[in-house]
């Protein structure tokens, strides 16, 4: 489901982020026949135009995705999606900068385009977070990306994964 926010949603923004969630979503071998978000493909997202000052946790949705301004640099992006996580103790707030290299094994995990945040329910994640890291999922990942996306899960999932990553 797609709305936007106090503009209208930009078609190329639209179909660019929905491209990315399908990346996402695929089996990939390099990931153990993992998808980079293995629950991407049947999350329950909405798409948000929004400037980054006006984000806020939206209710009833698993992700809320919100293309935010261009201009921001990546540190300033990170800072505000800090502060957003020390304000909102219930939602998890991830930033995706438009210009980062994230990968997993080779594999991209950023949209690459576009400044988004990203919104969850904490204890949603978390408990998916506690499942895969049941499975070998997390073997795929570097050790030092695993702690930077994980960040307060970290610890939660790692009596699962620590004999893997030793």
């Amino acid at each position: 489901m797609i709305i936007s926010g106090q503009h209208p949603m930009n078609e190329k923004k639209n179909k660019h982020i929905l491209n990315w969630i399908q990346e996402l979503s695929k089996i990939r071998p390099e990931l153990g026949n993992f998808a980079v978000c293995p629950y991407a493909s049947t999350a329950n997202f909405v798409i948000l135009d929004e400037k980054l000052q006006n984000v806020t946790p939206r209710a009833g949705w698993d992700v809320v995705i919100y293309v935010v301004e261009d201009d921001h640099d990546e540190d300033f992006l990170y800072a505000m999606v800090d502060n957003y996580n020390r304000t909102y103790s219930k939602y998890k707030f991830i930033a995706d900068h438009r210009k980062s290299n994230t990968k997993i094994n080779g594999v991209p995990t950023s949209n690459g385009k576009y400044n988004l945040v990203l919104c969850q329910p904490r204890e949603e994640l978390t408990e998916a977070r506690k499942k895969l890291a049941k499975t070998d999922y997390y073997s795929y990942w570097d050790k030092y990306y695993l702690r930077e996306v994980l960040e307060d899960d970290y610890k939660t999932v790692e009596i699962y994964i620590e004999p893997e990553l030793e």
